[in-house]
C-alpha cells in the first residue's frame, strides 16, 4: 500500500467517525400538530347597514361603526386552521443545552386552503383542478437559545419566550392551541437559593423599521433609534411545601421614536387615515402574584400595573400622552371529587375615557381568554380584514365566570357561564373606540353591557397522544353594542356556533 493511498484511507476514516461523533448528539422532538374546523353565526352582532363612508379630506366624527364592522358580505363565518409546532433539544454537554422552535404558516399555523391558487399567472385559467404547491407556509424560527448550567444560576442566551404568573400579559405560547407568544431576543439568569428565585433579564424586542412611516427601504436598522428594547428583573418566593408562590416582575420597555411596532389607529387625524408612529415610548410593568393551595381549593391573583410614556396615542396635535393602565385577575378552582371541579375567574380590565390626559385601557396577552365567543375575536375583521381574527386582546372589561368540568378515564365536559359589562363607555364628548383604537366625538350615552355567554364542550382522549374536542357557545351580545352615535341604535343580533378540532402532540 502506497503512502499516499494510506493517508487518503485515514482521511476517509477519521472524517466518517467525525461524521457520526456529530450525529452522536442526543436530540429530543415535542410538537403539537392540530387542525380544526369552526362555524360561527351572526359575527357582525348586527343586521343594520353601517357601511356609510368617512369623507377622507375633513376631520370626521365616525359612526360607531363605520370601520369597524365594515359590514359588506356575509356574517355568518365558516373556516378551518391549523397549528403547527415543533421543539427539538439537543444536549451538548453536561453544562449547555440547545433548545428551539419552529412553526409554518403565520401566528404558528395557518387556515386551510390558503396555499394555493387555481391561477398559475393571475390571469384566466379553465384548468381548474390545477393548484400550485404551497409556497407561502414558510419555516420559521420562533425560538433558538442555549441554556447553561451553572452551581447557583441556570443562564438562557438567544431568542426565547417568556411567561409570568397567569399569563395575562407575558405569556410563553406553550399550550396546544396558542397562536401567540411573548417573545424575546436577550439574555436572562434565574438565580435561586433555596425557595427564593431572582430573575434579571434584558432583551430586545424590535429593531424594524416600516417604510410607509418613514421613507426608508424595510428592514432591521443598526441605529438605535429604531431599537425597542425591555429591562427587568422577576423575585419569586417558591415553598412548594406550602403550595405557595408568591413574585413580583418589574419590567421597563423602551421604544425609540422611529420604530413602527407600537402604532396609533387614530380616525380624527385631519387626513381621515392614521399616521401610524407613535413616537417614543418608556413604560413600566409591575405585576404581583399570587397562588395559593389548601387541599382541594386553588386560588391565584394577578394584577398589571402599566404607567409611563406612551408617545403619541391620539394622534390630535396634543403631544406625548401618558399611560396610566391595570388589570387584576382572580382564578379559584376547587375539587369536589375525583370526577367533578368548579372554577370561578373574575376580573377587570380598565379602559380609555377618550378625553383625559392619560391614556388608561389595558390589553392583555391575546392567549388569555375566558370564553368560546366573547372576547375570543377581532369581530370587526370577519368582514373587513386586516388583523388576525385572532388577534384579540381583552380590554375595557368588568367579568365574572362560573364554569365545572365533569372527568372520566377519557372524557372531560365542560360548561361555563360568562358575564361582563364594560369598564368605560361612551358619553357626549370625546370617547375611545377599543376594538379598532380611534377616539370619536359621542353624541349620546352607550350601555355597559358586554353581554352573557354560555359555553359547552368536550375533550375525548383517542390514545395518549391524540384529544377530539368539541364546543358550541351563544353570545347574547349586550346593548354595549347597539351603540351607533346616531339617533337610532343598532338591531342587535346574538352571536353562536361551534367548532371541532384535533391535537396531536408528541
Amino acid at each position: 500500500m502506497t503512502v499516499k493511498r494510506f493517508r487518503l484511507i485515514s482521511s476517509l476514516l477519521i472524517s466518517t467517525l467525525s461524521i457520526n461523533s456529530a450525529l452522536a448528539l442526543p436530540i429530543d422532538w415535542t410538537g403539537v400538530f392540530g387542525v380544526d374546523t369552526h362555524m360561527i353565526n351572526n359575527t357582525c352582532r348586527t343586521g343594520d347597514d353601517v357601511t356609510a363612508p368617512i369623507p377622507p379630506t375633513t376631520i370626521p366624527t365616525p359612526n360607531w361603526q363605520t370601520g369597524t364592522q365594515g359590514i359588506s358580505g356575509d356574517c355568518d363565518a365558516s373556516f378551518q386552521t391549523y397549528v403547527f409546532k415543533l421543539n427539538p433539544q439537543i444536549i451538548v454537554n453536561d453544562g449547555v443545552t440547545l433548545k428551539g422552535e419552529f412553526s409554518s404558516g403565520y401566528i404558528r399555523g395557518g387556515f386551510a386552503g390558503d396555499n394555493s391558487s387555481n391561477n398559475r399567472d393571475g390571469s384566466a385559467n379553465n384548468s381548474y383542478f390545477f393548484t400550485s404547491s404551497a409556497q407561502r407556509s414558510g419555516l420559521n424560527v420562533n425560538q433558538m437559545y442555549m441554556e447553561l448550567y451553572a452551581d447557583t444560576a441556570l443562564v438562557k442566551i438567544g431568542r426565547m419566550s417568556k411567561h409570568y404568573g397567569m399569563g395575562i400579559v407575558f405569556d410563553n405560547g406553550n399550550d396546544a392551541w396558542d397562536r401567540f407568544f411573548t417573545m424575546y431576543d436577550g439574555i436572562e439568569a434565574d438565580m435561586r437559593i433555596g425557595n427564593f428565585s431572582l430573575i434579571p433579564y434584558w432583551a430586545k424586542i424590535s429593531s424594524y423599521n416600516d417604510e410607509k412611516n418613514n421613507n426608508s427601504s424595510v428592514g432591521a436598522k443598526p441605529a438605535g433609534d429604531f431599537d425597542v428594547r425591555e429591562v427587568g428583573v422577576t423575585a419569586v418566593y417558591d415553598n412548594k411545601n406550602r403550595d405557595l408562590v408568591v413574585s413580583v416582575l418589574y419590567a421597563k420597555r423602551f421604544s425609540e421614536p422611529k420604530n413602527s411596532l407600537y402604532n396609533s389607529d387614530d380616525n380624527t387625524n385631519p387626513t381621515g387615515e392614521a399616521a401610524n408612529n407613535r413616537g417614543k415610548t418608556k413604560v413600566t410593568v409591575i405585576e404581583p402574584y399570587i397562588s395559593k393551595k389548601w387541599n382541594k381549593l386553588k386560588v391565584a391573583f394577578e394584577a398589571s400595573l402599566q404607567t409611563g410614556d406612551y408617545g403619541d396615542i391620539y394622534k390630535n396635535g396634543t403631544g406625548n400622552s401618558k399611560l396610566s393602565a391595570n388589570a387584576y385577575i382572580l382564578e379559584a378552582k376547587y375539587e369536589l371529587n375525583p370526577k367533578w371541579d368548579l372554577g370561578f375567574t373574575g376580573g377587570q380590565i380598565s379602559g380609555d375615557k377618550g378625553s383625559s390626559g392619560k391614556f388608561e385601557a389595558a390589553y392583555l396577552h391575546p392567549n388569555y381568554q375566558i370564553a368560546d365567543l366573547m372576547f375570543r375575536y377581532n369581530y370587526p375583521s370577519f368582514t373587513e380584514g386586516g388583523r388576525s381574527i385572532f388577534d384579540s386582546s381583552m380590554t375595557n372589561a368588568r367579568f365574572y365566570k362560573l364554569n365545572g368540568h365533569y372527568k372520566t378515564d377519557k372524557w372531560v365536559w365542560k360548561g361555563a357561564l360568562i358575564m361582563a359589562t364594560a369598564m368605560e363607555t361612551a358619553k357626549q364628548g370625546l370617547a375611545y373606540h377599543h376594538e379598532n383604537n380611534y377616539t370619536f366625538t359621542a353624541t349620546k350615552d352607550q350601555s355597559d353591557d358586554l353581554g352573557l355567554e354560555v359555553d359547552f364542550g368536550f375533550d375525548y382522549k383517542w390514545n395518549p397522544n391524540v384529544t377530539i374536542s368539541g364546543y358550541y357557545g351563544y353570545w347574547k351580545v349586550g346593548n354595549y353594542y347597539a351603540f351607533s352615535n346616531e339617533p337610532k341604535d343598532l338591531g342587535l343580533k346574538n352571536v353562536h356556533g361551534g367548532g371541532l378540532k384535533a391535537t396531536l402532540e408528541f
